[in-house]
């Protein structure tokens, strides 16, 4: 392993609740048109948390943190904006399109500032689109946000709250949940949306976000990484599944210091509910851009996501060999497999974070553990 091998070794557990230590591999790229990529001189460092465009509570994940030891798919994330070029006249609108070796595409529709217009006792009117020539692919400018003018009766006390957030987006544009004049008027619509599944003046306001009825609003559109705090991510966190002995024995243990017996049982009911982990969790990727493994030779052709207008570039196709020596015989329950697709098509590069998991005895082992070299081929 040269010393440019950006790696780490994490514990963790697949969905089967088999203990593995992930070997972590990132490799970085120029992107070159119409060609391979080419491996740059300097790997770009493994992200070991989340990083934000601007503050994390007010902004939307630029890279997730590559520490993630199990992933189910491969995640295909691009971070740029969308063009109008090669187009000379003004643009109102355009489909932009990331389309892998020809078989796999997402569009997401791409319009200019647009702003709802308030009218009593009417639907609100939307305004025609503003000209552009371009505009991020981020979630702030996709469907949600926040209703600040929405006031919430906390706990059935006389204090009023204000503002509400759409669940799957609070960064967004669009969101609303009352049609008085404060809310709606000069409210921004989205400039990325789903071509099928478009905001409409009859679906602005939304009636409730308790029981779900939020899903049945347009689900936010991009290319970047969605946050794990957002719905319907963040519903699949859970307890993972070598974790649960241990989980069984606290719930006892905390059942018995519950004075009430109604308590009691309102505490055995919610943890009945209590949801196991879904690994699909671990997959951060936009929608419709998580893909049964891929195989990192694919040729990936972007429009309207470039200034040229239509590029096209293969992967390296280098799927690395990985080797772990921890001292005592391994077993893998896959191969080398691809985690992640990074692009950052404004510089041209993308990253790929291959992985590589061992199972072993479990973390109790991990003291007596004396050796563990990496060899990467």
């Amino acid at each position: 392993m040269s010393k440019n091998e950006q790696t780490t070794v994490l514990p963790g557990q697949t969905d089967k609740g088999e203990y593995i230590l992930s070997v972590l591999l990132k490799r970085s790229y120029h992107i070159r048109p119409e060609k391979k990529c080419l491996r740059m001189a300097k790997d770009r460092k493994l992200n070991p948390g989340d990083i934000h465009y601007d503050g994390p509570m007010n902004s939307s994940v630029q890279f997730e943190s590559d520490f993630v030891p199990y992933k189910l798919k491969t995640d295909v994330v691009l971070n740029g904006n969308a063009y109008a070029y090669p187009e000379e006249s003004p643009v109102y609108q355009i489909t932009a399109s990331l389309i892998i070796d020809n078989i796999v595409r997402k569009d997401i529709l791409v319009t200019g500032n647009r702003q709802c217009i308030y009218r009593p006792r009417q639907l609100p009117e939307f305004t025609d689109p503003t000209p552009f020539e371009t505009i991020p692919i981020i979630y702030e400018n996709a469907y949600g946000g926040i209703d600040v003018f929405y006031k919430v009766d906390i706990l059935s006390s006389n204090e009023n709250v204000q503002s509400a957030g759409y669940p799957a987006n609070h960064l967004g544009k669009g969101f609303v949940m009352n049609n008085k004049k404060e809310a709606i008027q000069n409210l921004p619509l989205p400039n990325i949306e789903n071509p099928n599944d478009l905001i409409t003046p009859e679906r602005l306001v939304v009636k409730s976000i308790i029981n779900n009825q939020w899903e049945e609003q347009p689900e936010p559109q991009g290319f970047g990484w969605v946050s794990k705090f957002w719905q319907p991510r963040a519903s699949l966190a859970g307890v993972m599944p070598a974790d649960l002995p241990f989980f069984n024995q606290m719930k006892e243990e905390y059942a018995k210091h519950i004075p009430s017996e109604k308590d009691k049982k309102d505490y055995e009911k919610s943890m009945e509910e209590f949801p196991m982990m879904d690994f699909n969790f671990f997959n951060g990727a936009s929608s419709g851009m998580s893909f049964d493994y891929l195989k990192g030779n694919e040729t990936i052709r972007l429009t309207h996501l470039h200034p040229d207008g239509e590029i096209s570039f293969q992967l390296p196709g280098d799927q690395p060999k990985i080797d772990l020596d921890i001292g005592i015989e391994t077993q893998s329950p896959d191969d080398v497999v691809l985690h992640t697709i990074m692009i950052c098509i404004e510089q041209m590069q993308v990253d790929l974070v291959w992985r590589k998991a061992f199972i072993y005895p479990g973390p109790e082992w991990l003291k007596d553990m004396k050796k563990m070299e990496v060899t990467i081929l």
